[in-house]
């Protein structure tokens, strides 16, 4: 009787110690995940390329080269 209750709780131990592993594991890689992405979304901001302006006729006709800088004022 009391090799019965020890072998059961031997057997639960293995579960929730193997279950506790497993999470982790899938965890851990969120947390990689997670911090690729937030180093992506860093690099995507920083390294922006320069805006380009361009006139145009209401027609949608490009007049001349691109612009720094836009037209309007704010």
């Amino acid at each position: 009787m009391l090799a019965s209750r020890h072998a059961r709780a031997y057997l639960q131990s293995d579960f929730y110690r193997d279950q506790y592993r497993r999470i982790l594991r899938w965890l851990m890689g969120a947390v990689f995940l997670i911090l690729a992405l937030i180093i992506t979304i860093i690099y995507l901001i920083l390294f922006q390329p320069s805006r380009q302006y361009y006139a145009s006729t209401t027609e949608g006709k490009i007049l001349h080269m691109p612009q720094q800088q836009s037209n309007v004022q704010q």
